[in-house]
């Protein structure tokens, strides 16, 4: 089963998407007035229809925070790649998605593309994927040794490539406990309309980082 295909977000289009709510505290008003438009394409992904041509795209994996829950299209972080940095980008965020299904999905993405470069927002710990799909376990469903087994297995795994992998982990507390080199800082500066995923400011702060890292055709 491919993982470059999610089956349930086949040409979606429409206003509202499940993981999109309001916030608890928030005024919901205001997050009725900024209105988010969810526009997947063929391959079920917040993205334009690929190009025929993939040899120089960045590919983009991860959860909702690389698929921009709450946001528009043209403000999540891989957008900000293309549209502030003019990278081609292919943006694999998935909501939901699990870390296990993250790794699979770069080492498809490799094996198919040869990609110079493979971008990885790194998802909560204690997803996993099973029969398939991605499951959101709670924090205390395999404790958090396992947790961070688990990560370790799918990071290994991805990071052993031979391209350029740029590591970045979604704002989790369990990232505290992940003692690694090659995971990209990055600053929270701003939310999105449900004041919990990456607002724009913070999209454009990873862009600018990520784009440092990134390896053209005249890299070395």
């Amino acid at each position: 089963m491919s993982t470059l295909i999610v089956k349930e977000f086949i040409n979606y289009k429409d206003f509202t998407l499940g993981m999109d709510q309001p916030p608890k505290d928030g005024n919901p008003v205001d997050y009725l007035k900024q209105r988010v438009y969810y526009n997947y394409n063929s391959k079920g992904f917040r993205d334009d229809e690929w190009p025929n041509d993939l040899s120089d795209a960045v590919w983009c994996i991860g959860d909702s925070f690389t698929s921009g829950v709450a946001q528009p299209q043209n403000e999540t972080w891989p957008a900000k790649l293309k549209l502030e940095h003019g990278v081609k980008i292919i943006n694999l965020g998935e909501d939901g998605c699990s870390n296990d299904t993250i790794c699979l999905r770069a080492l498809e993405v490799f094996e198919k593309y040869k990609p110079k470069n493979i971008v990885i927002m790194w998802s909560y710990l204690h997803r996993r994927r099973e029969n398939g799909k991605n499951v959101h376990h709670s924090k205390e469903s395999f404790g958090l040794e396992k947790d961070l087994e688990n990560f370790h297995k799918n990071y290994n795994a991805a990071n052993n490539l031979p391209t350029n992998v740029i590591n970045l982990i979604v704002p989790t507390s369990e990232s505290k406990h992940l003692k690694l080199e090659k995971i990209l800082d990055y600053q929270i500066l701003d939310y999105a309309r449900d004041d919990y995923h990456f607002g724009t400011k913070t999209c454009s702060n990873i862009a600018n980082q990520l784009q440092m890292h990134i390896l053209t055709k005249s890299s070395k």
